[in-house]
């Protein structure tokens, strides 16, 4: 299942950086190519040699260890995996507002949100260690809950490629219909830095839930705004030490020898 996800998603980084090319929502970008791809390798050395765990297969081990109160199995099969999507984008969604409320969590956070040419590529641009806090929270919680079998795992996970979408910068919205589903217009809202979008639009998937908490903002027509972190500190990339980097600077900056007299 892991290796068609992967295929798909790479066959999406492929159209979608074309259509970038064709139709951006902003020409004034900054490639971070580099970074990003450094940022995704170690991603997934944090999936497979730390955090270990896919989000579904994550609830696939922990159905087969005895965890799952509620059989999604015995339910007809859409309806399944309808429950299943719902309840993981819940999670992603509950976890991003504590990445923007809990000043350790953003830390890790602002690395992703530091990229000032929002792309496709921008959805890997996540510190290695935020992984393994979803292995031991949101992913875990709901593999303890629900039991889902092999073909609703597949769809999650097939579904979860559309992450690639909302990131990319092209100019792509559902106007009226913003509160359906996530879209590059959507989420770049949430990437701005004009101080009106702080936190709006935190939806993975389903804005639903930002109507329901108020932090639900609908893009005017036209509306792709510039995005990145506006401070001193947006051109680094420290990608291993990011949360860090400012304490460790400070701490060391007086063994530091100052300029020769």
């Amino acid at each position: 299942m892991q290796f068609s996800v992967g295929i798909a998603s790479l066959i999406a980084f492929i159209l979608i950086l074309g259509a970038e090319r064709l139709w951006p929502a902003s020409r004034n970008q900054r490639s971070e190519w580099v970074n990003n791809s450094a940022a995704f390798g170690l991603m997934i050395m944090s999936h497979f040699v730390l955090a270990a765990f896919w989000p579904a297969a994550e609830t696939a081990l922990v159905n087969r260890l005895g965890g799952g109160l509620l059989d999604l199995r015995t339910l007809p099969w859409i309806a399944g995996a309808l429950i299943y999507l719902i309840a993981m984008d819940l999670g992603e969604y509950l976890f991003h507002r504590a990445q923007h409320r809990i000043p350790a969590l953003w830390a890790m956070h602002s690395l992703h949100h530091s990229d000032r040419g929002l792309n496709v590529l921008t959805a890997q641009r996540h510190f290695w260690f935020e992984p393994m806090i979803k292995t031991v929270s949101i992913w875990l919680a709901v593999a303890l809950i629900f039991k889902a079998d092999a073909s609703i795992l597949a769809f999650y996970a097939a579904v979860s490629v559309y992450h690639l979408v909302t990131h990319a910068n092209l100019r792509v919205g559902f106007g009226p219909l913003a509160w359906l589903l996530n879209s590059p217009q959507y989420h770049r809202l949430h990437h701005s830095r004009e101080k009106e979008d702080f936190n709006t639009n935190f939806a993975s998937l389903l804005p639903i839930f930002d109507v329901i908490s108020m932090s639900y903002r609908r893009p005017l027509p036209g509306e792709f705004p510039e995005t990145g972190l506006d401070d001193a500190l947006q051109n680094e990339t420290d990608l291993v030490l990011w949360p860090v980097r400012v304490p460790l600077r400070r701490l060391l900056r007086p063994f530091r020898p100052g300029p020769a007299q």
